[in-house]
């Protein structure tokens, strides 16, 4: 049998990844080090002017030169929209590049780390995932595995990831809260160990635009702050001194963690005409500026528990302890106030880095590898070759859907049909669907994902349209719609017309988000090379940093979708009677307002569409 089980786990994170793999001779799990034989990689990826890529290390240490150049936290626009409803884009170097190929680009230097320590080539992975992505975020992920030749047998929470490396090896009943604060989002677990095989989640709870990476900002505009009280100058615009304090703010909040002493802020040369700045951040200092941040995963906390407590009637009691996942967890004042909220011990034996990756590859032990890397949607070959033993076969996670889905209805319902933290895989029919009007000729459905009890409080995630009814009284066509989630969290559903007995499939908004499988090959086969084709106009210089979300397709030369939509609405206001005028004015002024604002623009744009649809029938 060989060493390593040819499976990996990977833990995707938004500031550092990591990836394990389970080592037979040891019966346990390895965190595998990168090429400078580090066990986390930075989630960085610099694309240089005539389009080289590098990962990692190297590449963060761009960010203070090459600022334009460099591409961090990618992992807060997977799978999102900009503000004006088209796809989040990364942009170096002047591309605009897809966040599924930024990234492949870091899948595959963990998948290089494998290979060489494993010394044999890898086709698969589990990979994790915040346990509050949606279903566009966690299927984008699943395109960056195949982009970087992996096939993604399983994306898991990484909440659970981190419960199974704590638990299922122990083979006793345990109850844990675990709180993952990583670089970029917040997620809280309750997960019950039930045996050595089995992990049930019970409740979940989030934020998925909070983490470490705040803090990091904090750090950096607490020295902007004391750089105009001693120049009297604004420096928030200088792109290449914001590089430069973002890799020092990183450093002090890493000190404070680990020693209760005052940290120093210290650079040399920061920008034109400073020879030096030099400031000093107590530890009661650092607690005081970050105390609001920590306070929002204290509320978390409480609602995971009580959400816990409502769906599986767990008690305060039967919680055994927090367990710490996440770089900034090892912050002094969360162990702090965990302990003073909840009156619980808080483990923290695993290394917080590097617990996540463990769990996703002790579950990945259980899965047979493939022959070879499927870039397309087919099935991976499975190779017969490889016996994995039962007692990794059979391991069982029991995780669970962290958002409701349903559809949104007339005067904004939304109809639940799978409730936040119901046990997944799991599948649901419900009847009782009709038209709204006598001789309604076709009907609209929003698919929506989200914990508002109004429809346009969610995200939409897809659209049903079904023409060609027959006119006839209100009601008198039934529907039956169907919603099913796979174990890893991913959508199919369908709407049955009952007298007709014709079945519609819900196809997800993945068009203008996700990717074709064209684009799919053509994107690895770009990765595979190493090498970007040159930038439009040449290489650009270095302007601006991270991920910027801008219009697919680089430009807003054609007809806006929504400003159609806006003028389709308006056109139609004056066939409408008074109040469905007044309706349709406010639906149309709030997307006007969403779009100025950035904030529901998807809720609002829902909203209007469907009335637009209705005011045709």
């Amino acid at each position: 049998m060989a060493e390593y089980h040819k499976v990996i786990g990977i833990d995707l994170g938004t500031t550092y990844s990591v990836v394990a793999a389970y080592s037979y001779a040891k019966s346990d799990v390895k965190v595998i080090p990168n090429r400078q034989n580090e066990p986390t990689t930075p989630s960085v990826v610099y694309i240089g002017p005539n389009g080289q890529v590098s990962v990692g290390k190297a590449a963060k240490e761009k960010m203070s030169r090459e600022p334009g150049n460099v591409i961090f936290e990618v992992k807060r626009i997977m799978g999102a929209r900009n503000p004006l409803g088209a796809k989040a884009m990364a942009r170096a170097g002047g591309r605009d590049l897809d966040p599924e190929f930024v990234s492949a680009c870091i899948l595959k230097e963990l998948k290089a780390a494998a290979e060489k320590m494993i010394g044999e080539p890898i086709h698969d992975a589990v990979i994790t995932v915040p346990a509050y992505f949606k279903e566009p975020q966690k299927n984008a992920t699943a395109e960056a595995a195949k982009i970087a030749r992996l096939n993604p047998l399983a994306i898991i929470n990484e909440p659970t990831a981190a419960a199974v490396a704590y638990g299922l090896d122990k083979g006793e009943p345990q109850t844990f809260v675990v709180y993952d604060f990583g670089g970029g989002t917040f997620d809280v677990s309750v997960v019950r160990i039930e045996d050595e095989r089995t992990a049930t989640v019970l409740g979940t709870g989030g934020d998925a635009h909070l983490g470490g990476g705040d803090i990091d900002h904090m750090i950096v505009d607490w020295a902007l702050r004391k750089m105009k009280e001693q120049h009297g100058k604004d420096f928030s615009q200088d792109a290449k001194l914001i590089g430069k304090l973002r890799l020092r703010a990183e450093q002090v909040k890493i000190n404070l963690c680990n020693e209760a002493q005052p940290q120093e802020l210290h650079l040399e040369n920061p920008t034109s005409g400073i020879e030096e700045i030099n400031y000093t951040l107590t530890p009661s200092e650092f607690e005081v500026m970050i105390k609001p941040i920590i306070d929002k995963t204290m509320r978390q906390c409480d609602i995971a528990i009580e959400s816990a407590g409502k769906t599986s009637q767990l008690s305060h009691d039967e919680i055994d302890a927090f367990v710490l996942v996440g770089g900034s967890s090892k912050i002094p004042a969360v162990t702090k106030m965990l302990k003073d909220r909840y009156k619980k011990s808080v483990k923290s034996d695993l290394n917080p880095d590097e617990i996540v990756a463990m769990g996703a590859a002790r579950f990945a032990a259980s899965f047979t590898p493939s022959l070879a890397p499927e870039i397309t949607d087919a099935a991976p070959k499975v190779d017969s070759s490889v016996t994995v033993s039962a007692e990794l076969a059979n391991t069982n996670i029991k995780d669970v859907v962290s958002h409701t889905l349903g559809i949104g209805l007339i005067d904004d319902i939304y109809d639940s049909l799978i409730p936040k933290d119901h046990v997944i895989p799991h599948r649901v029919t419900r009847g009782g669907y009709t038209t709204a009007r006598d001789n309604q000729t076709s009907i609209f459905v929003p698919v929506f994902q989200g914990d508002n009890a109004k429809a346009s409080g969610n995200s939409q995630i897809g659209t049903v349209v079904i023409d060609g009814l027959a006119p006839e009284p209100k009601g008198t066509h039934q529907f039956q719609i169907t919603f099913a989630l796979d174990a890893n969290g991913i959508f199919e559903g369908s709407i049955t017309h009952v007298q007709k007995g014709t079945v519609t499939p819900i196809k997800l908004d993945r068009a203008d988000v996700g990717l074709t499988q064209k684009k799919r090959v053509e994107l690895a086969a770009v990765l595979e090379a190493g090498q970007l084709p040159p930038a439009p106009g040449g290489p650009q210089p270095s302007t601006g940093s991270g991920p910027t979300p801008a219009p697919s397709g680089g430009g807003m030369g054609a007809t806006d979708p929504v400003d159609s939509l806006v003028d389709q609405a308006s056109e139609l206001m004056s066939t409408l009677p008074a109040d469905r005028q007044r309706e349709m004015r406010d639906a149309i002024t709030k997307v006007i307002q969403a779009r100025a604002s950035g904030i529901n623009v998807a809720g609002a744009v829902a909203t209007l569409t469907a009335l637009v649809m209705r005011s045709r029938n």
